[in-house]
Order: structure tokens, then sequence, then C-alpha cells
């Protein structure tokens, strides 16, 4: 559609016990909110820091407040015309099975980039009609 801006949709999907995540729904109060409150939103984006690597910060375990996303996204700048990080939370909550406790096992979560806007139209409209004989 001509004057959207181009971009990418991130579609998630997974199987098995991994839900994609809503977010953890925690509230303000909860001692691991304030640790790790990254699972409580899908989808962070951020500017570009190459200090900033884990999403619930460097020493969440030693920490009480959040040293990650929460604190990266503090200031609300801007991320127009900048470099930015997508980053995607996924199954951040399930239901456990026997097998996963006391240590989860690997389990895949995957996320689609989808163009869009790239084009005004469909580019294949216009394509030559083969000669046939």
């Amino acid at each position: 559609m001509q004057g959207n801006p181009v971009s990418y949709q991130i579609i998630p999907f997974a199987g098995g016990t991994h839900p994609i995540a809503k977010g953890a729904l925690f509230s303000d109060d909860d001692w691991l909110f304030k640790r790790v409150n990254f699972m409580d939103k899908q989808l962070w984006v951020t500017n570009y820091d190459p200090d900033e690597r884990y999403p619930e910060g460097k020493y969440p375990n030693r920490s009480k407040t959040d040293t990650g996303l929460g604190k990266y996204s503090a200031d609300n700048g801007s991320i127009e015309n900048t470099d930015n990080v997508v980053w995607m939370t996924t199954g951040a909550t399930h239901i456990a099975r026997a097998e996963e406790w006391p240590m989860m096992p690997t389990e895949w979560v995957h996320a689609m980039l989808k163009p869009w806007n790239f084009f005004d139209r469909t580019p294949t409209l216009d394509l030559p009609k083969e000669n046939s004989k």
C-alpha cells in the first residue's frame, strides 16, 4: 500500500509446552519483576549498545533491581532512524511437565521475519506473457 513505511512483521510460533509469551503478568511489587521484568512483555526494541547483551542484565541473581531491558529502555529514547535491537520473549511461563524438573530440556521456538510494504503492489502483475507455440 503506497505511503506505508517499509518494515518487517515478526511472526513468532512454537510448539510443545511453550506458548508464545504474552507476558508473565507479574505485579510491580513482585520480587521477580523487580529483577527480570523483561519477561513481562513479549517484544522490546532498544537502541543498539554493545554493552547491553543480556535481556535480564549481566547479573540478575545478584541484583535487587532490573539491570536489563527495563534499565535499557528507561529513558524511552527514540528508535527512529537508529540502529536497533529487537528482543523477543517466548515461553517465559508454561505448564511444566514432569520431565522438565529440575532441568528443562531444549524446546524450539521460532520467529519469522516477513517483509511488509516493500512494494506498492504485487510485482508479478506485469510479468511478460510466455510465448507459447
